[in-house]
């Protein structure tokens, strides 16, 4: 489990807070209590859990929260800082003497919840290793300069290739296929809130301003979330509609890259209660540039991979009753003016290319969340549908050529989701969970290739897959042992169709069945000590590619892969409370017929089965905050993976470590925080993050080194909760080390490519709440 930088330091308990919670049970409130007031609470004794409380509604601190919620229950809070309570149970009145009551129950620690668990399962329950991040307190939502990034920098065990901001792909746990994207489904699965993102794309990399949280589930998660989580999943968790207050918050900064060009940011937050308790809207606007660094020697350009982007999210909550409506929109555009590669034989941070290689990704999501909550049960349909396209071009020409030649690749995916669960979660830990989903993701792909002033259409494809699982979890308390088992039963349909090809109209199809059992083990020995041993398998369906034959359609049909993990591991101490916590896991993977988007010797995209390989893997965490205001984390994960059996054409790969991941990762944070009066407090934070030798792909062609690199931040902050001035510098000592040997694919087999760190940078800001 990774908590760098995730649960520190959360407001100040004096602090007028939005506070919207509903009657129900004591342990219930406690815990919204806690989330919306920004501090730690801990829970009574069981027997007091149950009890039950009135809603608590309207801008408050949080003492006087807490004596609203608490009022007539027999119970008080008591303070143990600015960031944290204790519930006791009130004095006994004196009979005949003042003598005081004996004291009441001993209180836990406050619950940590995994939403990603889609049961609200405690952290100290849940038997599985996870990342949660508090986007607040990691400084991550406060502007517009960060994005999927941000996470890798933060999670050792998150990794990403670098071939662009909107054109990576994400790895979790080193399961790793390929350094290229192409028609295979994704290894991660990636949420926002409960609605699934993406299929087959590169990472949206959404913005994270005004996001509350992110949980990194490590994988495989084939019961909960099905295909497509062999590594895990990354859930971005927006900050809801508030409905009983109007809030805003605006940010603003400059940046300047060393030897590159301007950067700048905007972003904006505006909370409109429309019925008071009833109805709310939250809107949130952005916009960024990146000043490019990279020089075109051939075209005499410089800082050509300048990127901007742009976009937004709405959403509309209705609460009527029990239920609950969140209707909204996500839509965000991406523009790269060229590759963010170099070369080797040209000097630092330069290459010679003979067109511009520029990319664009739009993303437009709309969805519909509806949940019902009584007693212990709660009921939940989310449906998403998603527009994205994106474009891409590259340069091609060959040695031999007189002229420029060009690929360009157009990709038009739409995706719908629809997921139906019912669930109940008991304080005791045990609970269970019913659901079923659907997915239809289909993508139209149109490619060109040739001369740059005329290019020559390739036949493009349609490819369309439909997926529907009905799934399971049960969780039981078996003496001191939780014991959660589950299931998930799932049937893929996929077709292929060959676009502007008159010769067949025939679609070749494939269905298969998965059946994806689980089964996990939990125990508390202390009330500080979980440790956990848990069996999960994964699964994607088997690739289909179609393409212009002599007698029509051919197609070529891939073997499905799956993966079998066994992970066993403990976490020590709460990560907000406790001065000292720590965690870590060990793990195994066995995963067989692997899928890979590749390249071929000219430059085009395949896909092929690789072979079969395993993976054993082990992280570390720890934080330490020995005093107010100060914490240090650390973070460790440490990879051996190998292709252990390749298939025909691979063998040369035999033995080879998977793609892209790195046998070592570390990263290690400092944090301080202290008023200087006048209402203002000081921050600084400052990281290291180190990223371990790997290589671009397996087999002899793209067996090319990256990696062997640090990088490093450093941040100040002057001001209040409401206001502030912040100055940020990374790569401090302007580092170019070769993050990734991909920048384009024509070029690849030359051996030169590399994607150096991004120059030194500062950024000057601002940020304001009100």
């Amino acid at each position: 489990m990774a908590m760098a930088g995730a649960l520190a330091q959360p407001a100040l308990a004096r602090d007028l807070r939005s506070f919207d919670i509903k009657p129900g049970r004591l342990s219930e409130a406690i815990v919204a209590l806690g989330v919306q007031g920004g501090v730690s609470i801990g829970l009574p004794s069981a027997s007091a859990q149950n009890l039950p409380v009135p809603g608590v509604r309207g801008r408050l601190s949080v003492d006087r929260a807490l004596r609203r919620l608490l009022a007539g229950s027999g119970l008080h809070a008591v303070r143990i800082d600015d960031r944290s309570y204790t519930i006791a149970a009130d004095r006994a009145k004196p009979r005949t003497a003042p003598v005081a009551a004996p004291a009441g129950p001993v209180a836990a620690p406050p619950d940590i919840i995994v939403t990603a668990s889609k049961r609200d399962i405690r952290l100290r329950d849940f038997p599985g290793t996870i990342a949660m991040i508090d986007a607040a307190a990691a400084g991550l939502n406060g502007n517009a300069r960060y994005g999927t990034q941000a996470l890798v920098d933060i999670i050792p065990s998150l990794s990403s290739t670098h071939l662009g901001p909107g054109r990576n792909k994400l790895i979790i746990r080193g399961v790793a296929d390929s350094s290229f994207t192409g028609p295979t489904q994704a290894i991660v699965g990636q949420y926002l809130g409960d609605i699934r993102l993406n299929y087959n794309a590169p990472d949206p990399d959404l913005n994270l301003y005004d996001m509350a949280g992110v949980e990194v589930l490590e994988g495989p998660q084939g019961t909960l979330y099905g295909a497509g989580s062999l590594g895990g999943i990354v859930r971005l968790v927006p900050t809801p509609p508030d409905l009983s207050q109007a809030a805003g918050s605006v940010a603003a900064g400059i940046g300047k890259v060393e030897g590159g060009g301007p950067s700048n940011d905007l972003a904006g937050m505006i909370n409109l209660p429309i019925s008071t308790g009833r109805i709310a809207l939250r809107a949130v606007a952005y916009r960024s540039v990146d000043g490019g660094y990279i020089r075109d020697a051939e075209r005499g350009l410089n800082h050509v991979n300048r990127s901007k982007a742009a976009g937004g999210r709405i959403t509309l909550r209705a609460r009527l009753g029990d239920w609950t409506i969140d209707a909204g929109g996500t839509l965000q555009d991406m523009q790269n003016r060229d590759g963010q590669y170099a070369e080797r034989d040209q000097p630092r941070y330069t290459r010679r290319s003979a067109i511009a290689q520029p990319f664009d990704n739009d993303y437009r999501l709309g969805q519909i969340v509806v949940t019902r909550k009584w007693n212990d049960i709660t009921l939940l349909s989310a449906t998403g549908i998603v527009g994205h396209d994106v474009d891409e071009q590259f340069d091609a020409t060959r040695a031999r050529d007189t002229s420029p030649r060009l690929f360009h690749q157009h990709s038009q995916i739409t995706l719908f989701s629809n997921e139906n669960r019912l669930s109940r979660q008991n304080p005791d830990g045990t609970g269970w969970l019913v659901g079923t989903s659907f997915v239809s993701n289909s993508e139209r792909l149109i490619r060109d290739l040739g001369a740059a002033t005329a290019p020559a259409r390739i036949a493009g494809v349609r490819n369309s897959v439909r997926q529907i699982a009905a799934y399971g979890e049960l969780s039981l308390g078996l003496g001191p042992l939780i014991v959660t088992a589950g299931g998930r039963l799932a049937h893929s349909r996929l077709t292929g169709e060959l676009l502007d090809d008159g010769k067949d109209k025939n679609e070749p199809n494939r269905s298969e069945v998965e059946v994806l059992p689980s089964i996990a083990v939990s125990w508390r020995p202390t009330p500080r000590l979980t440790t956990y041993l848990r069996y999960q398998e994964g699964f994607r369906p088997g690739g289909l590619s179609v393409a212009a034959g002599s007698g029509g359609i051919v197609s070529q049909r891939f073997l499905g892969d799956s993966i079998v993990t066994i992970e066993g591991g403990a976490r020590f101490g709460h990560p907000v409370q406790d001065r000292f916590s720590a965690a870590l896991s060990l793990s195994y993977s066995h995963w067989e017929h692997i899928q890979a988007d590749l390249v071929n010797g000219a430059g085009l995209p395949i896909t092929a089965n690789i072979g079969n390989g395993r993976i054993l893997g082990f992280e570390a965490s720890l934080r330490w905050a020995p005093f107010a205001g100060f914490a240090a984390e650390g973070g460790l994960f440490l990879n051996d993976s190998e292709l252990t059996s390749p298939s025909a054409g691979f063998e040369d790969a035999a033995h080879a470590e998977l793609p892209n991941i790195a046998r070592v990762g570390v990263r290690g944070a400092l944090s301080y925080d202290r008023p200087i009066g006048g209402g203002l407090s000081l921050s600084l934070t400052g990281s290291v993050r180190y990223f371990g030798h790997s290589q671009l792909g397996v087999g002899s062609l793209l067996a090319i080194e990256q990696g062997n690199y640090a990088d490093t931040a450093l941040g100040l902050r002057i001001g209040t909760e409401r206001l502030g001035a912040s100055i940020d510098v990374t790569n401090l000592f302007d580092a170019a080390q070769n993050r990734f040997s991909l920048g384009n694919p024509f070029g690849v087999m030359d051996r030169l490519q590399v994607t150096p760190q991004i120059p030194r940078t500062v950024r000057i800001g601002v940020d304001a709440r009100f």
